[in-house]
């Protein structure tokens, strides 16, 4: 599916740390060691941190894009499992065993064609990827909006190990790390080949960040981690002779996934969504050269974008009943797992 492209997006999303945030450098015991060593010879044995925050090779502050992958994928599960009728909606990657209801795509779908491995994977799999098939998303390093920070002069808490047993603090298990507060990272996140149900699985994700309920990093459990996130700009690009027609005159176009810009048989193969249809948005600017459409959009015409397209995962009518691309794809896990079971 991706030997051809059909359509991109690119987010620039903000993260700003509303609460004291520390995401831990890789440093191995040995390393940890050394330091220890080092510090002694000098005397100033103890005045480093046992936990410090990850800098890149030129000693930046960064927030890891992988990091920022495991973070959204695994909220992305807990909103696909929310609304589960039946198996559940979302995978287990780590699950193995045949006869689980949670049993990974992965594991489950590792003797079939690409086009089957696609129509028969759990949504998130579906966006995020699994051993038979790539992601659909990239998020690129966060780095620091402003002047850079140095390592050495971030602030430092005494933090104390818990004994599981008596619930009280553990002999001997006290640490000092470092956090930062109220600075802004940014980064850029790549969608190749969405359908529009993807970026509705997304918007849910922006609104919780919106509302600071996805914590990042170390220490999520003693309050530390709490950030804000938020989409700044989009960049829109279909390819193709698919790509959506532009009207100078307006301030809107319609756009769609790939489940209507690929072209039968594929269409059916890869099992897109058969209710999508186009979603009309406003836009600051759009181009068109003879292979490609590129439509621009800014911060509120980005929240109102994310704010419609969510109703293409999920949404409760007026009629109070459900609609969206989670019953086709709860029918679909349903009816695989229980085919499983029979075998």
């Amino acid at each position: 599916m991706l030997k051809k492209i059909l359509n991109e997006a690119r987010i620039t999303f903000y993260i700003e740390a509303t609460g004291p945030l520390l995401i831990k450098d890789g440093e191995t015991d040995e390393e940890r060691k050394e330091r220890k060593e080092r510090e002694e010879r000098g005397g100033r044995r103890g005045t480093s941190p046992d936990m410090r925050f990850v800098v890149d090779a030129s000693d930046k502050i960064f927030i890891p894009g992988s990091s920022l992958r495991g973070v959204w994928r695994s909220w992305c599960e807990k909103i696909a499992r929310t609304i589960s009728d039946g198996k559940p909606l979302a995978c287990d990657p780590f699950d193995d065993n045949n006869g689980s209801i949670n049993i990974s795509c992965s594991k489950i779908l590792e003797k079939e064609q690409p086009s089957e491995v696609y129509r028969l994977s759990c949504p998130i799999c579906k966006l995020f990827g699994n051993t038979s098939q790539a992601s659909r998303l990239r998020i690129s390093d966060a780095y620091i909006e402003g002047p850079p920070v140095d390592r050495e002069k971030l602030p430092v808490r005494d933090g104390i190990g818990i004994d599981r047993f008596t619930g009280g603090a553990s002999s001997g298990a006290k640490f000092r790390y470092q956090y930062l507060i109220g600075e802004t990272f940014k980064t850029e996140v790549q969608i190749r080949n969405f359908e529009l149900w993807q970026l509705g699985l997304l918007g849910y994700l922006f609104r919780d960040f919106k509302e600071e309920l996805v914590p990042i990093g170390f220490g999520k459990t003693r309050g530390l981690g709490k950030v804000k996130g938020t989409v700044k700009e989009a960049e829109l690009t279909f390819y193709g002779l698919n790509a959506p027609e532009i009207d100078k005159n307006a301030k809107t176009i319609k756009i769609s996934g790939i489940g209507t810009l690929y072209n039968e048989p594929d269409r059916e193969n890869y099992g897109f969504d058969e209710k999508e249809t186009p979603l009309e948005i406003e836009c600051t600017e759009a181009s068109r050269t003879a292979i490609k459409t590129t439509i621009k959009i800014g911060d509120t015409q980005a929240e109102a974008l994310f704010t419609k397209v969510a109703d293409y995962w999920a949404c409760l009518g007026e009629d109070n009943k459900y609609s969206g691309y989670f019953l086709e794809a709860q029918a679909r896990r349903n009816e695989m797992l229980k085919e499983k079971e029979d075998v």
